[in-house]
This record gives C-alpha cells, sequence and structure tokens, in this order.
C-alpha cells in the first residue's frame, strides 16, 4: 500500500513536471514566432519605401525596312522620386547607295515633370554627325554643339520625343524635338497613330498599346522604315 502511495506521488509530480516544462517550451515558442515575424514585417517594410520609389523599364525594338531587319533599338528609364532618366541606344546597318552603319545615343533627364538635361550623339560609318547637350539653367534652356552655346526662348519642356516611348500624347498639342530645337504638332491620324512632321520634311508617327508605344513609322525623305516592339 505504502509502495503505491509513493508511486502515485511520483507519477503526479512527473506530470506536473511535465506540464510546466510544456508550458514554458510553449511560451518560449510563441515568443520566437512573434519574433521573428516581427523581425521579416520590419524589414519588409524598409523594403517597400525603396521598391516604391525606384522603377526600372527597359523596352526592346527591331527596325524593319519593308521586310528587312535592318537594326535595333533599346530604351531604358529609370526613375528614383521625381527624377525620371531616359536613354535611348540605337544601331541601324542598312544600304543605300553604299553600305551605311549609323550609331544613335540619346538621354533625358526629367524633373518635376521637367526636362533640365538631353544629348543626342550620332555616328554614322564611325564619323561622329551630332553631338548635342540641352541643359535648363535657371529658367532658360542652353544648347551647346560643336563648341558653342545657344541660349533658347521658349517656355518649359514637358514631353520631348524620347518620353513618348513611355507616354501617350493623349492630352498633347505638339512634342518637343531635341535635335531640331523645336516644338511640332501632334496630330492623331485616321488608324490611331500620332504624327509629328519635322521642319527637315521628314516625318514619325507613334501608335500605342496601354500607353506603351509599340510601333513608330519613319517617314524620311531617303526612306521609310518601321520601329516595332518585341514581344
Amino acid at each position: 500500500m505504502i509502495l503505491f502511495i509513493i508511486y502515485t506521488l511520483l507519477k503526479k509530480y512527473k506530470v506536473q513536471r511535465w506540464i510546466k516544462t510544456y508550458s514554458k517550451i510553449s511560451k518560449f515558442l510563441k515568443v520566437s514566432i512573434h519574433t521573428i515575424y516581427d523581425s521579416l514585417l520590419i524589414r519588409l517594410m524598409l523594403l517597400l519605401p525603396i521598391v516604391s520609389i525606384a522603377q526600372n523599364v527597359q523596352l526592346n525594338y527591331k527596325i524593319m525596312q519593308g521586310r528587312n531587319d535592318i537594326g535595333w533599338l533599346r530604351i531604358e528609364k529609370n526613375s528614383t522620386g521625381n527624377k525620371s532618366e531616359l536613354l535611348l541606344v540605337s544601331e541601324i546597318k542598312t544600304k543605300v547607295i553604299l553600305p551605311i552603319t549609323l550609331f544613335t545615343r540619346e538621354s533625358s533627364t526629367f524633373e518635376n515633370g521637367k526636362l533640365i538635361y538631353s544629348s543626342q550623339f550620332r555616328k554614322t560609318n564611325g564619323t561622329t554627325k551630332l553631338d548635342k547637350q540641352t541643359k535648363l539653367v535657371e529658367d532658360k534652356y542652353e544648347v551647346l554643339e560643336n563648341g558653342e552655346k545657344v541660349k533658347l526662348a521658349f517656355p518649359t519642356v514637358y514631353t520631348n520625343l524620347l518620353s513618348l516611348y513611355f507616354q501617350e500624347p493623349i492630352t498633347s498639342n505638339s512634342v518637343y524635338c531635341d535635335r531640331q530645337q523645336c516644338f511640332v504638332k501632334i496630330t492623331k491620324t485616321e488608324d490611331g497613330g500620332y504624327k509629328m512632321k519635322f521642319p527637315n520634311g521628314n516625318s514619325n508617327c507613334f501608335y500605342y498599346k496601354e500607353g506603351i508605344c509599340t510601333k513608330i513609322k519613319i517617314d524620311h525623305s531617303f526612306y521609310s522604315a518601321e520601329i516595332i516592339l518585341k514581344p
């Protein structure tokens, strides 16, 4: 009888001890899980502002002349906060009378929606044909080309040709052409495009899908071509 009482007491003691141990383990696990969860949540919250203000978009196009693929074009848009930087690079290899290799590099920087800098660089068969920079100084634009600086007398630029790759000009009547230093009229065409005719007689017509440029028809005095977005 005494042995049975001792056995019962020991068993009860072990059960109580196990319950206390289990309770401690449960509390520890709950605290640890909450700590890990809070830590992960804080890290995600720290990352969210970076994701929301830093965006990068890249579009790749092929350049077609009839059925011939004559080149490529790539344009990137990097946005951080209130500043957006656009960079276009392209290369064309074709033949008019003689073989021609045309390399182009253009950039634009917008701050608070306003153009503050742009550049145009072009080489034909290895020879530099264009090297121009436009910069907003106080409230006037200055153009530097061939070592000469010229001040332009027109209002602030909010849309130029590079920005049209990412922005359909639904409400715009004109767009700035950095290369020719002038605003050109935008005309809506019957097939849904936006046509711009330049002072030299050439014209471009932009086509869009969901706000992104999918095709550009180029009508040049010496040739015609299409810039088509790759899938």
